[in-house]
């Protein structure tokens, strides 16, 4: 062993030795990489910005082979990405590699980005994930970081009283990577606490025509068969679940000797922003004895406002509840959350004993530790101090600045809404769903067109807005993926977009409209 010591440890004219700092830069290189990519990062958004689709914007109307899709794979090809034998400096890396890559992508930190759900990337939390990086500390056992573990555990608990309304005395819950691996968690938890690790060819659960797939994809993870992932109809104007239809469905189960394992209602759809009628879903939940679940991964956020309490209802009702900081709280991607009211619920439906862990009693003790230790809420084990990104801005900011921006952004899409209905010479232009959060759609709809005719105007609209270069915006097939029904929707969420940059992409839609009336 000394001599591999010994050989691993001679000096060479290219490699620092083991027992130097070849994986620990001095203090003073350190510095140099961090001014480094300081000013790489200034220049890139600040000198010298990327333009809003850097990669392209037909791609969001259409996945077919385009020229535009050409452009960027020669750009790609272009590109050394190859992880080489010798090392290369960080200057040059920044400088020669990911900038251009950079550059190659969608810019979600624009003002004018209303496509799909913006994602803010707040600077505070990338201060957040440098320092919890650099610290590289074991979160999920309490005793391993006592206090950071609490950091973690003080973001659920602000997230259970702030959005969900839940008792601090029962609730509790576990961060995510987002929405999808919460959804998940609270699936999974909702087949343990019906029927445990029996009967599952036998479980249904309920989601709406509007829920996020990934609902459905959880329920296919977990374990239940497709067929009996129970698809509700929403009604066509609202876009909100048919909790009638629901109730007969249900019921229909439980006589064909089926077993409800949970109601999986949204607030906030990603489509349209609809919120279900929570309170009905819980009545029907209650009457048939289920879990209540409510996806509000892009909604849930507005619960700290008194608009969005307004629209989104009482969710303390739900049993369990998801919410994407990285959505509603600006935060940088690779934040959710999985809220429930009873924590000890979620407890049993995770821990596992295991052969280098401790023995735990804490289900004889749970109410009197002070802390659960986060491994045992989830299947994740060693994972990021991901707590740091939520709590380090709010702490920084504050929680009233965030109530404001979200006001803002609620007030912000029914302005625009409001202009594009009521914008005069623009041809066949129609407001489909007015805003109920910040999301809302709208077509070109002239009646002289159906199906996929209708549908190639929607795409057309679409790109004579992106190439103005201001906004980018998204699109929605709205019930039933037929022909015929394709819009496009826009999203206000990130605390960039302010009321200019809103104002930019309703006076590019109205001009659009305009240029396809007079067959410009």
């Amino acid at each position: 062993m000394l001599k591999l010591f010994n050989r691993f440890s001679r000096s060479s004219p290219h490699t620092r030795t083991l027992t130097s700092t070849i994986f620990e830069p001095t203090p003073e290189e350190k510095q140099v990489m961090l001014d480094q990519t300081t000013n790489f990062l200034n220049n890139f958004h600040i000198n010298n910005p990327s333009p809003i689709a850097g990669s392209g914007h037909a791609w969001i109307g259409s996945s077919a082979a385009t020229e535009e899709q050409d452009v960027v794979l020669e750009k790609l090809s272009a590109l050394d990405l190859r992880i080489h034998e010798d090392p290369i400096p960080l200057k040059s890396v920044l400088a020669d590699v990911l900038d251009p890559a950079a550059r190659l992508s969608m810019d979600d930190r624009h003002p004018g980005y209303l496509a799909f759900v913006p994602s803010g990337g707040l600077f505070h939390s990338a201060i957040a994930d440098y320092i919890a990086s650099n610290l590289n500390r074991y979160v999920t056992i309490n005793q391993a970081a006592p206090a950071l573990a609490q950091i973690e555990s003080e973001c659920v608990s602000f997230l259970c009283s702030s959005i969900a309304n839940y008792p601090p005395s029962t609730s509790g819950g576990v961060l995510t990577t987002g929405g999808s691996m919460a959804n998940m968690l609270a699936i999974h938890l909702s087949r343990r606490e019906a029927l445990g690790n029996k009967d599952l060819p036998n479980a249904t659960l309920y989601v709406s025509e509007q829920s996020h797939y990934c609902v459905a994809q959880a329920a296919r993870f977990v374990g239940l068969i497709p067929k009996h992932i129970k698809v509700i109809p929403s009604d066509p104007k609202t876009l909100k679940m048919d909790t009638s239809y629901l109730r007969s469905v249900v019921q229909s189960d439980i006589f064909s000797s089926l077993t409800p394992i949970a109601i999986c209602a949204t607030a906030g759809t990603t489509n349209t922003g609809a919120v279900d009628d929570i309170a009905a879903c819980r009545a029907i939940a209650d009457e048939f004895d289920t879990w209540l679940h409510v996806d509000a991964a892009y909604g849930g956020a507005f619960a700290i406002t008194e608009t969005g309490r307004n629209v989104l209802g009482d969710l303390s009702v739900a049993d369990s509840l998801v919410v994407d900081p990285h959505k509603g709280l600006f935060l940088p991607y690779g934040l959710g959350a999985l809220l429930v009211k009873d924590q000890k619920k979620l407890l049993r439906a995770n821990h596992e004993d295991g052969a280098c862990m401790q023995p735990t009693n804490f289900f004889d003790t749970h109410g009197e530790a002070p802390f659960v230790d986060t491994m045992n809420l989830s299947p994740e084990l060693t994972r990021d101090f991901r707590g740091l990104k939520l709590w380090l801005p709010l702490r920084l900011i504050g929680v009233q600045p965030f109530r404001d921006a979200l006001e803002e952004k609620l007030a912000l899409a029914a302005k625009a809404a409001a202009k594009i209905e009521a914008a005069e010479n623009t041809g066949h232009l129609k407001l489909l769903h007015p805003p109920q959060l910040s999301v809302f759609t709208f077509k070109y709809d002239d009646p002289s067109k159906k199906g996929a005719e209708l549908d190639a105007l929607q795409l057309e609209l679409l790109n004579k807005i992106h190439v103005k270069g201001r906004c980018l915006l998204s699109l929605f097939r709205s019930i039933n993926g037929a022909d015929g029904e394709l819009c496009l929707r826009m999203c206000v969420l990130s605390h960039r977009t302010d009321e200019a940059a809103v104002e930019a992409a309703v006076q590019d839609i109205i001009a659009s409209a305009r240029q396809m009336w007079n067959n410009e």
